[in-house]
């Protein structure tokens, strides 16, 4: 999914103005999903400056000490993923643009942990959250407040499905 992003900022007369507007820059094909990171920061949030934390060229998993991150994730039809997970058992090649950070399983695909506090919210589509206790079918509309439990994502249907997230870390650096 194509994610419009407008960042606000002040201009030297003090006065509110769109800062940058367009495309996310930091679009990454993570091999199983498409991550677009709309914003990396850490706590206290930095509200000024020109820099863009959005424009990566690797998604990180999870964010920085004290860190926050804001991404949607544009999951594919896991019927697609697990083709090739079974041509490929080394896994899905993201040509290094995606960095799970040690919180993903390599026994079980897709399955993770972030020591993170999430909000999650599905924008469009349909996906399943898979937990030890079992799977729970989400719909558009849909929120899930994921509070750094062992987890896997699977979008069991033929449509992709789109997901916005906030992670917040709990590490202190």
């Amino acid at each position: 999914m194509a994610v419009r992003r407008l960042v606000t900022g002040n201009g030297p007369d003090g006065k509110s103005r769109a800062d940058m507007d367009g495309p996310t820059p930091g679009s990454v094909d993570g091999g199983r999903a498409v991550f677009d990171e709309l914003w990396r920061a850490t706590m206290p949030p930095p509200v000024t400056g020109d820099d863009d934390p959005g424009d990566v060229d690797v998604a990180v998993l999870q964010p920085d000490a004290n860190g926050v991150v804001w991404r949607c994730v544009t999951y594919r039809p896991w019927a697609e993923v697990e083709a090739e997970l079974l041509a490929n058992p080394e896994g899905i090649s993201a040509g290094g643009r995606f960095d799970g950070g040690g919180a993903m399983e390599h026994d079980e695909p897709g399955w993770h942990t972030t020591d993170t506090l999430d909000f999650g919210m599905v924008v469009s589509g349909e996906i399943d959250l898979d937990l030890d206790d079992g799977t729970h079918h989400l719909k558009a509309g849909d929120a899930v407040v994921q509070r750094a439990t062992r987890h896997a994502w699977r979008n069991r249907t033929d449509e992709p499905a789109v997901m916005a997230f906030v992670l917040i870390s709990r590490a202190s650096g």
